[in-house]
């Protein structure tokens, strides 16, 4: 089928182009590589942390989701950082709205995640248009690539765009267990996107699974790519559906 051909190269480029780009690196990534799929009737939340070894800084994100219809689904988050004034502090609240753009039964789906981001005092607050995408490679592989775009307005707003990219490979066992690679990647705002040595992109693997009563884990780490630093990025999540 030529859709499904088509759909193949375009996901495979994707992945590869925006995963094998040699740069520094990111830290406490609580975020994932979110999909377009919007299910109708879908409820869930989930408690994210995320731990840098090095500089024993980490993370910590409750989020809860729920579907308006097959289309459309919202999400709010609340993340907390450790700082010097406290282990758990206040770092941001952040609404979201995701487009599902697609049909369920396409090799190729697409959609798009509206954000506004609310940090602590003294920082910018952040509106984001995201557009991702997700391919059916083959059999049991599939692979996601997001653009991510924002800008910031109040506090001390840096000027133009700031573009982000994100990506993952995913190969699934019996329909349950999931194991693969993402790659999340930082190019900085339009206003300097000449400074292209200062982009940010790591790499790394990840494994999740369903366990009973509608709850899953999902375990993974995040390494610094083509830098000699060895600095890392654990994360582990846990999340229910009702």
């Amino acid at each position: 089928m030529p859709y499904f051909r088509v759909s193949v190269i375009a996901g495979t480029a994707a992945f590869l182009i925006f995963s094998f780009v040699p740069r520094a690196g990111l830290a406490q990534a609580t975020a994932g590589v979110f999909g377009p799929v919007v299910t109708e009737g879908h409820r869930s939340f989930e408690y994210r942390l995320a731990y840098d070894p090095d500089s024993y800084a980490f993370a910590q994100r409750l989020h809860y989701q729920q579907s308006v219809d097959d289309r459309f689904m919202w999400r709010v988050i609340v993340q907390g950082r450790k700082t010097d004034d406290s282990d758990v502090d206040y770092d941001f609240v952040q609404g979201e709205l995701f487009w599902d753009l697609s049909n369920s039964d396409r090799p190729w789906q697409t959609g798009f995640r509206f954000d506004v981001r609310v940090p602590d005092e003294g920082r910018a607050t952040l509106l984001g248009a995201h557009w991702t995408n997700q391919f059916a490679l083959a059999e049991n592989w599939s692979a996601r690539f997001v653009l991510l775009s924002a800008f910031e307005v109040g506090g001390d707003a840096r000027d133009g765009i700031l573009l982000q990219s994100r990506a993952s490979l995913r190969r699934t066992f019996a329909g349950r267990l999931h194991i693969g690679l993402e790659m999340f990647s930082v190019y900085g705002g339009t206003s300097d996107i000449a400074s292209f040595d200062d982009d940010e992109h790591v790499m790394g693997p990840f494994i999740s699974f369903p366990l009973s009563g509608g709850w899953s884990v999902y375990g993974g780490a995040l390494f610094l790519v083509g830098d000699s630093e060895d600095e890392s990025n654990l994360r582990f999540w846990v999340g229910r559906s009702f």
